[in-house]
């Protein structure tokens, strides 16, 4: 087999002197383009004298320049005056055209100082003589990785000044986004406080005019004026329960109903809509047609294209009586008006009850049988005023 098949048969393979698996990658790399195994032992040589490097060989320019191609970390690039398949000055070219961060040297085994001219043109730091002289060639790469490492050091404080970028750019993304869950928290807990202190004030507000009264008409008419203040102009009315399973109406608003049909959707109300309220103690809402069919069914008739707002007065867990607020759907109730009513509900309820105490305070105690039904004192029973057996206190 003829030297340059030799030759041929090693190309293309990476000699690590001194060097582990893990180093690797911190050894400065040289790329040798030479068809000339001496070449590629001296630099060896020099690596087991004290310089690691990791070599890197191959014979011909094709072979460097696929090399190159593939973007591998090269240092320093070591290439012959003349090679199989060209001139190595032109590789040299190439990587200048390149615009790549690499030291080079021309091996000649006849340097003349045209020559060395016209490789420092091409980019080349040195030119070494072949066959190369241990002592000399390691002294020259040191030099020359040397100035590699010092051309080389921007290079890397900007990536690393670009990793830190993106690393300081998530880090303001992340705050930013966590700042922005912070603030909508605040907010949301700022409109939570704003609107139970509106509630509490609406509370107070209410229960200062109704806490006295004790005529049932004037707290009806107290809270319907109440209701009108905070809602505008609406239809109002308060259902009373009128025995344990039926309601009947207290007082009312009349904004925009018809007067000939307003008795009647009254009485539709009382009878339907109250009784559903009696065991709520919540405000139920309603703003469509389909949620309130949803609701009443076929009696959702008479409600067609008007928004509902109806809760319950509840005291020790009864209900006392039932508000309704109606108007036209294209004049919608607001979130106040409904906080409104969740304050008002209670504290009517509470005055309802006293009201009823205060009513009846000189009457005998009344109380149900074990059945629901009659009282267990016959005697209460007696005389003009007894009540029927099933009919509230109203």
């Amino acid at each position: 087999m003829s030297g340059h098949s030799k030759a041929k048969k090693r190309s293309n393979q990476a000699t690590a002197v001194n060097a582990t698996p893990t180093d690797a990658a911190r050894e400065p790399r040289v790329l040798l383009v030479d068809g000339q195994t001496p070449t590629r032992r001296t630099l060896e040589a020099c690596a087991n004298q004290g310089s690691p490097i990791m070599v890197h060989h191959v014979a011909t320019l094709a072979e460097a320049r696929a090399f190159l191609a593939r973007r591998a970390a090269v240092d320093l690039v070591m290439v012959a005056e003349v090679l199989p398949d060209g001139p190595g000055l032109t590789l040299l070219e190439a990587i200048a055209q390149d615009k790549r961060v690499i030291q080079s040297m021309v091996l000649s085994s006849a340097p003349t100082a045209e020559l060395a001219i016209r490789a420092m043109r091409q980019g080349a730091c040195d030119l070494l003589a072949s066959p190369l002289d241990m002592e000399d060639t390691n002294r020259r790469l040191r030099e020359a990785l040397s100035r590699q490492n010092r051309s080389t050091e921007p290079i890397r404080k900007a990536r690393r000044l670009r990793k830190l970028c993106k690393k300081l750019n998530r880090a303001r993304l992340d705050v930013s986004h966590q700042v922005d869950i912070l603030c909508n928290d605040l907010v949301t807990a700022y409109q939570e406080l704003a609107e139970q202190m509106q509630q509490a004030v609406t509370g107070n507000e209410f229960h200062a005019l109704i806490k006295h009264e004790l005529d049932l008409e004037q707290a009806l008419r107290i809270t319907l004026e109440f209701l009108v203040t905070k809602a505008g102009p609406t239809n109002a009315a308060i259902f009373l329960p009128a025995t344990m399973d039926e309601y009947s109406l207290g007082g009312y608003v009349n904004y925009d109903c018809p007067s000939d049909a307003a008795d009647l959707l009254l009485d539709h109300l009382a009878d339907v809509v109250a009784p559903r309220m009696t065991d709520l103690d919540e405000v139920r809402h309603i703003t469509t047609n389909t949620q309130m069919h949803r609701w009443l069914g076929d009696d959702a008739y008479y409600l067609a294209d008007s928004e509902l707002i109806t809760f319950g007065c509840q005291h020790d867990g009864e209900t006392l009586g039932v508000v309704a607020l109606f108007r036209d759907q294209d004049q919608p109730f607001d979130r106040a008006v409904l906080d409104a009513c969740g304050s008002i509900g209670p504290i009517l309820g509470e005055a309802l009850a006293r009201i009823i105490r205060i009513h009846h305070r000189h009457q005998p105690e009344l109380t149900f049988g074990d059945e629901g039904h009659g009282y267990s004192n016959p005697d209460a029973l007696e005389g003009p005023d007894a009540p029927d057996s099933d009919e509230l206190p109203f």
